[in-house]
């Protein structure tokens, strides 16, 4: 299930919370040996903050299967500050309501047929949580082999920001956002059978005025 862990929500989900820290230094440094910070096995960086809410995915509420960090762009944004020559039009890093999606992973050691369910649910609580805060756009940057094998193969549609670059291993890095609409959402869950992820109620805020 997926689980909203924040500073509000550190209570019920202290485990989880360091344990995505934990699955990050696996996936990040261990596997892929991404020169970034770590503690005890925990991988963390600037953007981990007050600010951060991490959609983790868990089936005992404690071990952290995927993780994907969401952060609004006002707080710290990775793209804007690491790779801004990836985006075309840099007004992006100042436009209202912006968020960006980072340090998306599953644990590689998971079979393919529930790693693929928690792809699926993470994009899906991407936009549920987004419709449920006001949150209008989605920006980060992935290979580009990733964004179509996670997102647009659980159907959310992309714009692409800029061109492809080769950033240290990988050939292809490239930046994209996702506009936060009903309809994208009504895709994910027709491509995947997902919905409410989250646990949001239809009287819940998902479905509130924007």
């Amino acid at each position: 299930m997926l689980k909203v862990v924040t500073h509000k929500t550190l209570r019920q989900h202290s485990d989880l919370l360091l344990d995505q820290y934990r699955l990050r230094h696996q996936e990040f440094i261990e596997r892929q040996q991404y020169d970034v910070h770590s503690i005890d096995g925990m991988e963390f960086d600037e953007y981990d903050t007050l600010a951060a809410v991490y959609l983790v995915y868990s089936r005992d509420g404690r071990t952290a299967l995927g993780v994907s960090r969401l952060t609004p762009v006002a707080y710290g944004c990775m793209l804007a500050d690491h790779f801004p020559d990836l985006v075309d039009d840099r007004s992006v890093f100042t436009t209202p309501r912006t968020w960006e999606g980072t340090r998306f992973c599953i644990d590689s050691n998971l079979a393919p047929e529930l790693r693929s369910e928690i792809c699926h649910s993470i994009c899906a609580g991407y936009l549920e949580y987004a419709l449920a805060h006001g949150i209008d756009r989605i920006i980060g940057l992935m290979p580009t082999l990733i964004l179509r094998s996670v997102f647009e193969r659980s159907g959310i549609q992309l714009d692409r920001l800029g061109a492809a670059h080769k950033i240290g291993a990988h050939s292809r890095i490239q930046a994209a956002s996702i506009a936060v609409t009903p309809d994208q959402l009504e895709r994910v869950t027709a491509r995947t059978g997902l919905s409410n992820v989250l646990g949001y109620t239809p009287e819940g805020p998902v479905y509130a005025a924007r």
